[in-house]
């Protein structure tokens, strides 16, 4: 990516080399139910972060490696060693025990009666164990919702 030069609000140097970015979409009541909130998480290189007009840029060695809206950031962590996939997963299910397992054909059935009973996204992912992104996705997998009810952070 190129070069750019960027003023911002933290401009101090980190130590770390990974950052861990968690992304949340705008609430837009346009989607299904009046709900359409989308959630992911990003883990990326980087040595700092700078603000430049609404954009948070990662920056590692003064590259630009990422841009991120700033309306879809939520939180971040910054951490020197990029943990493995399995004490990342390991993390991740204490939170979503369900966390990248497959959906069973009794889970898909429980989430289609649930999205008919009128559930909220949030009531249904801690039902099952799973994320809120993670049911948004597979609704649509299943047919049940259409994609462009969910916004996705970052794009656009």
């Amino acid at each position: 990516m190129s070069s750019v030069s960027v003023t911002g609000l933290d401009e101090r140097p980190r130590t770390a080399g990974w950052v861990r970015v968690r992304l949340t979409a705008p609430q837009d009541t346009r989607g299904p139910r009046g709900v359409a909130l989308t959630e992911g998480e990003l883990v990326l290189r980087a040595d700092r972060v700078a603000v430049d007009e609404g954009e948070l840029v990662f920056l590692c060695a003064d590259e630009v490696v990422f841009q991120l809206d700033r309306r879809y950031f939520r939180s971040m962590a910054w951490f020197v060693d990029r943990p493995t996939f399995a004490e990342w997963l390991r993390s991740r299910r204490k939170r979503y025990p369900n966390s990248h397992t497959r959906w069973s054909s009794e889970e898909r059935e429980q989430l289609a009666k649930e999205l008919g009973g009128g559930n909220s996204w949030q009531r249904i992912a801690d039902v099952h164990g799973r994320t809120v992104h993670a049911v948004q996705r597979e609704a649509v997998k299943d047919g049940l919702v259409a994609a462009e009810a969910f916004p996705r952070p970052g794009v656009g």
